[in-house]
């Protein structure tokens, strides 16, 4: 499922993103951060112009997550409970967005899969919501995450954005293929 992609090809996702956004209109000023979820680490790259400012890489990634501490499928409460302590605390190590409409683009194939799910765009309140079901299919009701990627690594993925969006402020995430920025600006 992951195609964890190389810094060069990040940081030429980014530029593109970047252009994108400004051709949609967003200001030059803007921040843009392309969030990129692989197997084992987490790369954000994150500034206002066709160039990254902050790239900076968490040591969490989907399959480490699922392998650290999903022991079960669907995670047990406890899990989600350790595995979430764990995300935050490397989470917390980045600054926060700096407004409410800085652009969030992903191209990894993880956040793809959930973005299949409900279009490209996914606010912060589709994943919070998406979250509230994998809590509840760890409490005992296995029918709450029917129609949603299944694993743990999908649910390690859904883990890591929340997080990610919860703690840093971004209000969405617009999900699209690496080669295909143009498609920002199609929404």
């Amino acid at each position: 499922m992951f195609n964890d992609r190389t810094l060069t090809e990040l940081k030429s996702d980014f530029s593109a993103v970047a252009h994108a956004a400004v051709l949609r209109g967003s200001p030059t000023t803007a921040l843009t951060t392309l969030l990129h979820i692989g197997a084992e680490y987490t790369v954000i790259l994150s500034g206002h112009g066709e160039a990254p400012e902050i790239v900076r890489q968490l040591n969490l990634g989907a399959a480490r997550i699922a392998r650290d501490f999903f022991h079960h499928d669907p995670p047990t409460a406890h899990e989600i409970e350790r595995a979430i302590d764990s995300v935050e605390d490397e989470v917390m190590k980045l600054p926060r967005a700096a407004s409410s409409n800085a652009t969030l683009v992903s191209t990894d194939a993880g956040i793809r899969e959930w973005g299949a799910v409900a279009g490209r765009t996914m606010p912060v309140e589709r994943i919070e919501q998406w979250f509230q079901r994998l809590a509840s299919t760890s409490l005992g009701r296995p029918g709450a995450m029917r129609g949603l990627p299944a694993g743990r690594e999908s649910a390690a993925t859904l883990l890591i954005l929340r997080e990610f969006m919860h703690h840093l402020g971004y209000a969405s995430i617009v999900s699209i293929e690496p080669d295909q920025p143009q498609r920002l600006v199609e929404q």
